[in-house]
């Protein structure tokens, strides 16, 4: 009788350690953002230093330029960095954008830049959504870069 209790108390240890195993095993670890996006994505555009008396106007948009520009491919905490851009972004409103950068065609580039920071922001990773996440990341960062681009071709004078 104690053979057989004690038989069955191992079984019960065995079975709780398997499943414990299984379920790390399972676990998604978030990754590098190199991870998720090659390095010629995270070679983000800069607002052009020539016209940066022009930018001055608009300190959220350094705010964020600066952040965008801290991103590297070496960082995990890649969510946290695109959180704060989305806080940022959150600030920006048709009334608070100087009168030089308030034009259609940089107000809707913005939206659209908003558009995916605030998706990228509401995933909670896995391994279902994983392949969706690492397109929108390439989208967020090309959305990026044609707001940056945009800016810097549009003459100012």
């Amino acid at each position: 009788m104690n053979k057989f209790i004690l038989l069955f108390v191992l079984l019960i240890i065995a079975c709780s350690d398997k499943k414990k195993s299984d379920s790390d095993v399972n676990k998604f670890k978030v990754s590098t953002l190199n991870g998720y996006v090659e390095d010629e994505i995270i070679n983000i555009k800069k607002l052009d230093s020539s016209s940066a008396e022009i930018f001055d106007s608009w300190n959220l948009i350094l705010i964020i330029s600066s952040k965008f520009n801290s991103f590297n491919k070496d960082i995990i905490d890649h969510k946290s960095v695109i959180n704060s851009i989305k806080q940022d972004l959150e600030k920006i409103t048709i009334d608070n954008i100087p009168p030089l950068f308030n034009r259609p065609e940089i107000i809707g580039r913005l939206r659209v830049l908003k558009t995916f920071v605030y998706k990228i922001d509401s995933y909670n990773l896995n391994y279902e959504n994983i392949e969706t996440y690492k397109s929108d990341l390439k989208l967020m960062f090309s959305s990026y870069d044609a707001l940056i681009s945009k800016m810097n071709s549009i003459n100012y004078n």
